[in-house]
């Protein structure tokens, strides 16, 4: 397994003077389906000494030296160094159970597209109730965000290895730029960089049809971070959930793995973009959890207990930076929406009076 190597921390928090600003820039991020537990405690030995048959680890011993640490804390640190060195410390970061902080859904549903659907708009969507590619009449704080803030369709733009956000990021066809899945770019839009990386995924076969592999489109997401500097990003990841779903424990660890190095590929072109250097909002959540015994921790939905279990990070450039929250309020999935608005300078309950509301502390020079 290849380490990535942390790039030099500048960050995103520089703003720290009483009069804290509002983000000019905002990026939305989600790891689908990632556990509590191995967000906050790493390798899970309840699942990995289990029978083969409830993990299907390849190579437990592989697994052990990449993975395995006394303590929860420095588990976690071992799938996620560079999260867990360099950002938490500069965040707030909920939904640690065992320190009595607790994130959680809204929607009873427990799978993706509803909760999709309920942290972007705020509240939970009664009639989203499957994973079909439907566009629901539902307007999101991404389409919002665009016309209160005057921007152009490129100014706002979903990365997403899945291709039903092509329904999911706005009630409006072309509302917001998407790339999703293996969609290709509007006419005028891309970088050569961008064209052979579509050529390139196209050759490379996801786990599940209908899904693009994550290393695509994270590299699609900061090429265009470089070149086009949005002012609203959503980068949605999957192949945590896809490789959980095919019971490869091993190999979820992997995949989260992978994503702390993207985080850090992230945060050095933040720092090295002059509109983005210390004007950056960086939201980092879940669409839902999933079950936890070995029996069940690869599935979620409506039965699963544990699946309603989810986590949030948010820094920014006035955010009240404590790391790990102990205890406080429980917060709800929907409140990333009025979040992702209020750290943007916008009023949440202009959006969606019904709206939740924002992560306390999440942009505290804006008072909440």
């Amino acid at each position: 397994m290849r380490f990535l190597q942390a790039a030099p921390v500048l960050l995103l928090l520089l703003a720290r003077s009483a009069g804290a600003q509002v983000s000019g820039n905002l990026i939305l991020i989600t790891f689908d389906g990632v556990r509590t537990q191995e967000f906050f405690g790493g390798l899970d030995t309840v699942i990995a000494n289990a029978d083969e048959k409830f993990h299907g680890i390849y190579r437990p011993e592989r697994l052990r030296a990449d993975f395995w640490r006394a303590t929860p804390q420095e588990r976690r640190r071992a799938v996620m160094p560079f999260f867990w060195d360099s950002m938490a410390p500069r965040a707030r970061v909920v939904g640690n159970r065992a320190l009595g902080s607790r994130v959680t859904l809204q929607n009873p549903h427990r799978f993706s597209a509803p909760g999709y659907l309920e942290l972007l708009t705020g509240r939970y969507q009664p009639d989203v109730t499957s994973n079909d590619p439907v566009r629901y009449p539902h307007p999101t704080v991404l389409e919002y965000a665009r016309a209160r803030l005057g921007l152009s369709q490129e100014q706002v733009a979903v990365f997403a290895s899945w291709e039903n956000f092509r329904f999911y990021a706005a009630s409006r066809e072309g509302a917001v730029l998407v790339n999703a899945g293996y969609d290709s770019l509007p006419a005028g839009v891309g970088t050569p960089q961008m064209r052979d990386l579509l050529r390139l995924e196209q050759r490379a076969l996801a786990l599940w049809e209908g899904s693009r592999l994550d290393a695509f489109t994270g590299a699609m997401a900061l090429e265009y971070l470089r070149h086009y500097q949005p002012r609203v990003t959503y980068i949605a990841f999957n192949d945590t959930d896809d490789l959980a779903h095919n019971q490869r424990y091993d190999r979820v660890l992997d995949a989260l793995h992978a994503l702390d190095g993207f985080l850090a590929e992230l945060t050095h072109v933040l720092d090295s973009v002059p509109e983005y250097r210390g004007r950056t909002t960086v939201i980092l959540t879940t669409d839902h959890g999933r079950g936890r015994t070995p029996a069940d921790w690869s599935d979620h939905g409506d039965d699963v207990a544990g699946a309603e279990e989810i986590w949030l990070a948010v820094l920014g450039p006035s955010t009240r930076g404590t790391g790990e929250v102990h205890g406080g309020p429980v917060i709800e999935q929907a409140s990333v929406a009025g979040t992702l608005l209020f750290c943007l300078g916008l009023d949440p309950r202009a959006f969606s009076p019904a709206a939740a509301p924002p992560v306390p502390g999440a942009c505290s020079g804006r008072g909440n």
